[in-house]
């Protein structure tokens, strides 16, 4: 058996990163298990490839995530979901869900990495962390016992089934959109990095000037979900969200050219809305918009009709085009049930009006998607990108 120290980030030592790294790339390890406290995309992606590799040559990845503490989030669980042949999601309410271990087992040996590292951006490279990397054989009768007690471990987790569930999209949108857990936005929380860095200024300690190992991934890739280059990334990468970073509800939508207010034909008019249909989502759309997204606005009657009331509310959004902010703009949301059996049982509308309807006619968004989100703070935010924020898509 053979165990190292790793004292992580200092360039004389190695990190969460080569572990992975090294691990699937070795042709003699076949199984990758991960339990980790956080998974977050800042962390996963940059393994992402390695990862993908692995698995390429026939490796298999299972991965067992948490959620307590508020250090989930929505964009680390989709992309757990995509890059792990079996994936899953455990919390024992009352308890905290906290180990850090990453085993690679083979048909000859294994390799075992146990400290203080999530699986974030801080925990991959970044972070002072300190880790034991075990190596041994099967050969050995005492690598073996340990070997077998780490994988009991394990079949333990997956087994307790109360408590430990397999990860999909439905079950990532119901840990949104309950209100006793924290999912948080990564958007959001390098908004927040960024506005804190920028302020930091300590007086009592300066910083180290012993070498440190760079960032694995040189300049960062963007996965689905809008991301910016992290050159510098502060302390703030394994905090706990903030209630302008959890979101309470998620809902997307590819645009229709109707709905990019690009309608085909001539004979066509731009609607001036977006109809908010279910959308493949598990949901009512018929009461959902109203009842839950938006319960919280202030509704007041539009106009009185024979066949019924026709509700709206204002809603102030923060826009975003790709990973660019063009601005916070107030649109009218509103909602009426009589349309429920003439516009293909979609009562709610949103309404681009003089806000956005011209920057659509002169954008044409025809097959990208829309996202709005509401977070804890009461804040809501639109998106429109090539792909829904946070979402991982097959």
């Amino acid at each position: 058996m053979k165990i190292n120290l790793i004292g992580q980030p200092y360039s004389d030592s190695s990190n969460l990163y080569q572990f992975m790294a090294s691990g699937c790339q070795a042709a003699s390890y076949t199984h990758l298990r991960i339990a980790t406290a956080w998974a977050k995309q800042s962390g996963l992606m940059r393994i992402e490839d390695h990862l993908l590799s692995f698995r390429a040559r026939g490796g298999r990845v299972t991965c067992v995530v948490g959620i307590s503490e508020g250090g989930a989030t929505r964009q680390g669980l989709h992309l757990t979901h995509k890059i792990c042949d079996k994936s899953y999601v455990l919390h024992d309410a009352g308890r905290t869900f906290h180990p850090k271990v990453y085993f690679f087992t083979g048909p000859s040996g294994w390799s075992l990495f146990t400290g203080s590292n999530n699986l974030t951006a801080g925990g991959v490279f970044w972070n002072y962390e300190a880790a034991l990397e075990v190596s041994g054989s099967y050969d050995e009768p005492q690598d073996a016992d340990l070997a077998q007690q780490i994988e009991d471990w394990f079949d333990t987790l997956l087994n307790d089934t109360e408590i430990c569930k397999p990860l999909n999209f439905d079950i990532i949108k119901q840990l949104i959109e309950s209100p006793q857990y924290r999912i948080g936005d990564e958007i959001r929380m390098r908004s927040r990095r960024a506005g804190r860095s920028a302020a930091q200024n300590d007086s009592l300690f300066g910083r180290s000037h012993k070498g440190k190992k760079s960032d694995p991934s040189g300049s960062v890739k963007e996965t689905s979900a809008p991301g910016a280059k992290e050159a510098n990334l502060p302390d703030l990468e394994d905090e706990p969200v903030q209630p302008s970073e959890t979101l309470v509800h998620s809902w997307f939508k590819k645009m229709s050219p109707s709905d990019a207010q690009h309608p085909r034909g001539d004979r066509s008019k731009a609607t001036g809305n977006l109809k908010l249909t279910q959308a493949n989502h598990p949901i009512d759309q018929k009461s959902y918009f109203r009842q839950r997204f938006f319960s919280d606005l202030e509704w007041g009657i539009a106009k009185e009709t024979p066949r019924g009331v026709q509700e709206k509310a204002q809603v102030t959004f923060e826009v975003l085009v790709g990973t660019k902010v063009i601005g916070t703009y107030v649109l009218v949301v509103d909602h009426a049930d009589y349309r429920i059996a003439g516009q293909g049982n979609v009562p709610t509308w949103l309404h681009w009006g003089e806000a956005l309807g011209p920057y659509l006619k002169s954008h044409d968004h025809t097959g990208d998607y829309i996202t709005i989100e509401k977070f804890e703070d009461g804040s809501y935010r639109l998106t429109i990108s090539t792909d829904p924020v946070g979402e991982i898509r097959e």
